[in-house]
């Protein structure tokens, strides 16, 4: 919808968007790098999305998710790239009770996070159906400690290639 908008930095009008029938927010703010403050996307309805590929993907400036912390993604089969390249990102805690119970592709969500130093907040999360996990944290800077996401119900063979 607004992608490769790069100008776009105020979306304050989409506050009061009713997307509660939308199942695919693929792209939506794709490469908005000037786009720093999403709080107007705080109480969108997102439990019928399905595929939130890319979502964010490009949004350098983004740094502060907390007001996603009550959104409902456990309709989510598709989190590919959803904060790729979110570089300002370094706090995973307002997701830690996101329900990512149906989620199959989590290839690169978080890569070229460069902040992002601890994935603890994740620790929980049910990726059982996960089958995508390549570069889920590739390119961040800091050393990761993975040992945490042995919580996971995932084979080591697929969890070998989350860096």
């Amino acid at each position: 919808m607004f992608y490769k908008c790069s100008s776009l930095s105020d979306i304050s009008p989409l506050k009061n968007w009713n997307v509660s029938n939308g199942n695919n927010f693929s792209s939506i703010f794709f490469e908005c790098n000037k786009l720093s403050n999403i709080e107007p996307l705080e109480n969108w309805k997102v439990f019928n999305c399905y595929n939130f590929d890319f979502m964010f993907s490009g949004c350098s400036l983004v740094s502060d998710i907390k007001l996603l912390v009550n959104w409902n993604v456990s309709n989510g089969v598709n989190f590919r790239n959803m904060f790729d390249g979110c570089s300002s990102l370094s706090d995973l805690s307002p997701l830690r009770a996101w329900n990512v119970s149906n989620g199959i592709s989590f290839e690169s969500m978080f890569s070229e996070c460069k902040l992002i130093s601890d994935i603890e907040p994740l620790k929980n999360w049910n990726v059982t159906n996960g089958n995508e996990f390549d570069g889920m944290f590739g390119g961040c800077r800091n050393s990761l400690n993975i040992d945490i996401l042995n919580k996971w119900n995932v084979s080591n063979e697929k969890l070998k290639y989350i860096k």
